[in-house]
């Protein structure tokens, strides 16, 4: 039981701030009232990014699942954590490029956007993939 203990002591800070159900195994670090950052973790596609950032922002902030996200940075180092690499959500598009018709899923353009309920959709998709 000590061991346990002080191996938990021992998980760096960004541990701190993971989501909370499908997403418990990510961290997502909060920037502003608006702004939020999915840290990457082994093998993250766009996919897992999109899901992650609607968990956060419907279990976490409460928000509605029709809210719409944006890429506001995309995938390259971390903002919020340093030596990883993250993107950064936003559920305010000022300042952001308009969204371009893609029908390619993508966290590397500034400006894409879902709904947030279509990036939940996702983690039901990744859930479906590792079980079968």
């Amino acid at each position: 039981m000590r061991y346990l203990i002080t191996a938990a002591l021992m998980v760096p800070s960004l541990a701190m701030s993971d989501t909370l159900g499908e997403q418990s195994g990510l961290t997502i670090n909060t920037i502003n009232a608006t702004d939020f950052e999915v840290i990457e973790t082994q093998s993250m596609g766009a996919a897992d990014f999109w899901c992650a950032a609607a968990s956060y922002n419907e279990a976490r902030q409460g928000r509605s699942d029709l809210i719409a996200l944006y890429v506001r940075s995309p995938r390259g180092p971390a903002k919020t954590a340093q030596g990883y690499k993250g993107v950064v959500f936003t559920t305010d598009p000022a300042g952001l490029p308009p969204p371009i018709a893609s029908l390619t899923l993508s966290v590397d353009q500034p400006g894409a956007t879902l709904k947030s309920r279509k990036g939940r959709s996702f983690c039901r998709d990744a859930f479906t993939r590792s079980t079968k």
